[in-house]
């Protein structure tokens, strides 16, 4: 029957991003009746090493929202080209385009709202799906009321849309909430796009929003002039449906600097306006020929792509817990626990695209048959890179990809680097002061030359049509001398002992690796010795 479109990313925009939406999906699925209606978020620019917005919320949200989320991933990289253009981190037509073009097409309506409002039907009993099919063909709006932050944020349960909707329909008389605020036709009402209710094919008609409006505000007027002109109207549904949206206005948002704010032009994607289409963007609206991540959380959820590669990989502990040290005698001393370690690798990339190739360094062989087999089992189709001058790893096939240096490194997603001892089994016992082998210590030089050579040309050894930096994760670089090779070239985060991985992108000039060094000589965090 129709196909609610909304789009984010995984950040606070504002106050309390993970409650509003939590309540607003749980709430717009439970007005859904019809098997084929569809919830479609999409997750615009979450940094790669991020979960989406929806599956970061994935507790808080009902069975029945899962089942009818569709979750498309737009990566940072597709916004590269925008970056410099506005200083927005999430762009509303990009995202609302790329869910028209893969919506269902059986769908008759398409209805545009945002991840915090709740559609409350004037008839208790009906569904939108209910209301939406006795509709005729046209453009439809209707009356955005506000709920007032104290009464969603301390009143509303998540995980009760039913109670949440009762709510409203007793609290909206109480603490009169409902006021429509008229506009000037076609807007009609203010505050108009968090209920935009469009026939699909007027929507491929005109082609999609306009994706030159890059600022934000206004995109949902230039919407509404634009079908206004092609099909007429709006029209209103305030006879059947109110929208309630979950003030959120203590706290600014990212686009939202009060007068300082930046728009898009009024006058020309309004007032100026004299077309309903888009004939510039014809063929290219919605990103057709790219290639969009979808991820449905009642299928496929993180968790269980992680347990799976951790589970497939190593057995479970047989003792209550194991034990290092921070004493000084272990300083240098870089054998460590492999079994502990690999889940806190895996947590690292999991959530990156499963096309990923990853170019994994490492001293110890394990390691690497260890990941790999880990990485194939968590889903990933991409390819495991070993550099050929890696000569202490022996090449495996079937586990990974042996090639020069020069070669994989054009073809890396993300890189690993793994500090570690070539002769540790994996039964030895760990940091007892252990100092390292001949073979150790050639396998670390060849380890660290090309750590080295990696980091500082990573700009220059991006695979074509990569915009965005590469991310590099070291295993066993806390607390010893491997850290200060990694992080002279690495802005790592600081991270606990306990993990043994840390992870950062490189510096880009010599400035940021001067400031790192000279930040390194002040706190020396990790000077165990």
């Amino acid at each position: 029957m129709f196909s609610v479109i909304i789009y984010g990313r995984n950040d606070s925009h504002g106050y309390n991003l993970h409650k509003r939406a939590a309540i607003s999906l749980n709430a717009i699925a439970e007005v859904m009746t019809h098997p084929d209606d569809e919830l479609l978020f999409v997750d615009y620019n979450t940094p790669d090493d991020h979960p989406t917005f929806p599956e970061a919320i994935h507790d808080t949200l009902t069975d029945k929202a899962k089942s009818r989320l569709r979750i498309f991933r737009v990566r940072p990289d597709n916004h590269v080209e925008f970056q410099e253009k506005t200083h927005l981190v999430a762009l509303e037509p990009q995202s609302r385009n790329v869910a028209l073009r893969r919506s269902n097409p059986s769908n008759r309506w398409i209805l545009y709202t945002n991840s915090d409002v709740l559609f409350v039907p004037r008839d208790s009993i009906a569904s939108l799906s209910d209301i939406f099919a006795e509709l005729p063909d046209g453009f439809y709006e209707t009356p955005r009321f506000e709920i007032p932050e104290m009464l969603w944020e301390a009143a509303f349960d998540r995980l009760d849309p039913v109670g949440n909707l009762a709510k409203l329909r007793e609290w909206a008389p109480k603490f009169h909430l409902n006021q429509t605020v008229q506009n000037v036709l076609p807007m009609r009402y203010d505050a108009l796009g968090d209920f935009q209710l469009a026939l699909r094919e007027d929507m491929f008609a005109i082609h999609g929003f306009d994706e030159s409006m890059i600022l934000g505000w206004h995109c949902d007027t230039n919407l509404a002039a634009r079908l206004a002109l092609y099909r007429g109207g709006p029209e209103t549904l305030v006879d059947k449906v109110f929208a309630y949206h979950c003030d959120h206005t203590r706290v600014q948002a990212a686009n939202n600097k009060g007068r300082q704010t930046k728009m898009n032009s009024l006058q020309r994607y309004h007032w100026e306006l004299t077309t309903p289409f888009l004939e510039e963007q014809a063929a290219t609206w919605g990103w057709p020929e790219r290639e969009i991540e979808e991820i449905q959380l009642n299928k496929d959820g993180l968790f269980s792509r992680f347990a799976t590669g951790i589970s497939s990989t190593i057995a479970p502990a047989k003792e209550p817990y194991r034990t290092t040290t921070l004493e000084s005698y272990a300083f240098n001393d870089l054998t460590y626990d492999l079994a502990h370690t690999l889940p806190f690798v895996c947590d690292q990339i999991v959530t990156y695209a499963r096309t990923s190739n990853v170019m994994i360094v490492a001293s110890r062989p394990d390691f690497v048959s260890y990941f790999s087999k880990a990485w194939k089992e968590m889903g990933f189709f991409g390819q495991v890179l070993v550099p050929a001058e890696c000569e202490h790893i022996p090449a495996d096939a079937d586990q990974f990809e042996k090639a020069a240096l020069a070669d994989v490194v054009r073809r890396a997603d993300l890189f690993i680097f793994e500090f570690g001892y070539l002769s540790q089994k994996r039964e030895d016992p760990i940091r007892t002061g252990r100092l390292p082998s001949a073979a150790d210590a050639k396998a670390l030089s060849v380890v660290e030359a090309i750590f080295k050579r990696t980091a500082s040309s990573e700009a220059s050894t991006r695979p074509v049509n990569r915009r965005t930096p590469r991310r590099f994760v070291g295993i066993n670089v806390i607390n010893n001398a491997a850290w200060d090779t990694f992080s002279t070239l690495i802005n790592a985060t600081l991270t606990p002992f306990c993990c043994q991985v840390a992870a950062g992108f490189a510096y880009t000039g010599n400035s940021g690796q001067n400031k790192r060094q000279k930040w390194l000589q002040r706190l020396n965090p990790f000077a165990g010795g």
